[in-house]
C-alpha cells in the first residue's frame, strides 16, 4: 500500500506540474492585451505599460514561467489585477469553499436516492417500479443542467415563491437563508447524477444476483433481505464506489453553468468573471486548484477501491 500511494503522490506532482504549463502558456498565447480589460479603452498607452510591467508581462515569455512556477512552490498564486490587485489565494478559497458545499450535497443526496432506487429495480426486474426507475434515469443525465436549473427556478421562485431566486447567505448569517439558497442548486445537480448513479448501480445489482452464490444461498434458505443487502449490495457498491468519485471530481470544474444559473458565488463563476476581464491569474488558479482536487479524489478513490477489495492490487 505504502508503494501505490507514493505511485499515486508522484503522479499527482506530474499531473499538477502539466496542467499548470499548460494553463500558463494558454493564457499568455491568447489575442488581447490584459491590460485594455483592466484599465479600459481610454487608459494612456503609459498606463497600461506601467500595468504590463507590474504584472511582468514586459519579461521573456521563458522569465514569466520559471517565476511564476517558483511563487506556485512557495504557495504564492500571484496577484488578481482584473479583481482590484487583491492576492489570488485570498480570492479563491471562499469561493472554492462554496463549490465544494454545492458538489458534496449534490453528491451525497444522489446517492442517497440512486442506492434504495436501484435495489428497487434491480429486485422487481421488468416490473412497473423498474421502469419508471429506468425512466427517470434517462431522463436525468439526458436533460442540460441549466435547463433543469431555470425549470426549477421559475417553478419554486417566481411562480410558488417558495425558495429565493439564487444566491448565496452564508451559514454565519442565517442557517435556515444557507438551507433555502443551497436547496435549488443541489436538486438541480443531484438530478443528474441520480441518473448517472441508478444507470450503472442497478446494472451492477443485476449482475451481483445473477451470479450463482446468490442462487446457491437462494437455493440454502438464506432470506431475501440477507441476499440483497449482504451480499449484493455490498459487492455492487464496491465499483459504484468509483464512480461516485470521478464525478464528485467532475463536479468541482463543471458547475460553472449551474452557478451562473443560480448566481452560486462559488469557483465556476469566479473564473468566468476572470476570463471575461482577462485575469489570467484567477483562472490559472482555478484550474491548478481544480486539477489538484480532481487528482486527489480520484487517488482517494483508487486506494479505497483497493483497501476494500484487496484483489484489484494485483490486477
Amino acid at each position: 500500500m505504502t508503494r501505490v500511494v507514493a505511485s499515486r503522490l508522484v503522479q499527482l506532482l506530474v499531473v499538477v506540474w502539466l496542467v499548470a504549463t499548460i494553463t500558463f502558456f494558454v493564457f499568455r498565447v491568447l489575442p488581447g492585451d490584459p491590460t485594455v480589460a483592466i484599465l479600459g479603452l481610454d487608459a494612456s498607452p503609459e498606463a497600461r505599460a506601467a500595468l504590463r510591467a507590474q504584472m511582468g508581462l514586459d519579461r521573456p515569455l521563458l522569465l514569466q514561467y520559471v517565476s511564476w512556477l517558483g511563487g506556485l512552490l512557495r504557495g504564492d498564486l500571484g496577484v488578481a489585477y482584473s479583481h482590484g490587485s487583491v492576492p489570488v489565494a485570498g480570492l479563491i478559497w471562499q469561493p472554492l469553499g462554496r463549490t465544494l458545499i454545492l458538489a458534496v450535497s449534490a453528491t451525497v443526496l444522489a446517492v442517497l436516492v440512486s442506492v434504495p432506487l436501484s435495489m428497487l429495480a434491480a429486485v422487481k426486474r421488468g416490473s412497473l417500479a423498474d421502469g419508471l426507475t429506468r425512466a427517470l434515469a434517462v431522463t436525468g443525465f439526458s436533460l442540460p443542467s441549466f435547463w433543469l436549473g431555470m425549470l426549477l427556478l421559475l417553478l419554486f421562485s417566481q411562480y410558488l415563491g417558495w425558495l429565493p431566486a439564487g444566491g448565496y447567505v452564508p451559514f454565519t448569517r442565517s442557517p435556515l437563508g444557507f438551507l433555502r439558497s443551497l436547496i435549488l442548486p443541489t436538486v438541480a445537480v443531484s438530478f443528474i447524477l441520480t441518473g448517472i448513479f441508478v444507470r450503472f448501480l442497478r446494472s451492477s445489482l443485476i449482475d451481483q444476483l445473477d451470479e450463482d452464490y446468490i442462487r446457491t444461498s437462494r437455493a440454502k434458505g438464506v432470506k431475501r433481505g440477507v441476499l440483497w443487502y449482504r451480499h449484493a449490495l455490498r459487492n455492487a457498491l464496491i465499483p459504484f464506489i468509483t464512480v461516485v468519485g470521478i464525478q464528485f471530481g467532475l463536479l468541482i470544474g463543471g458547475l460553472v453553468v449551474v452557478e451562473q444559473v443560480f448566481n452560486w458565488p462559488g469557483i465556476g463563476l469566479l473564473m468566468v468573471q476572470g476570463i471575461l476581464l482577462r485575469g489570467f491569474e484567477v483562472v490559472q488558479a482555478g484550474v491548478l486548484i481544480t486539477a489538484v482536487i480532481c487528482v486527489l479524489v480520484n487517488m482517494a478513490v483508487d486506494l479505497t477501491y483497493r483497501f476494500l477489495d484487496p484483489r484489484t492490487g494485483d490486477a
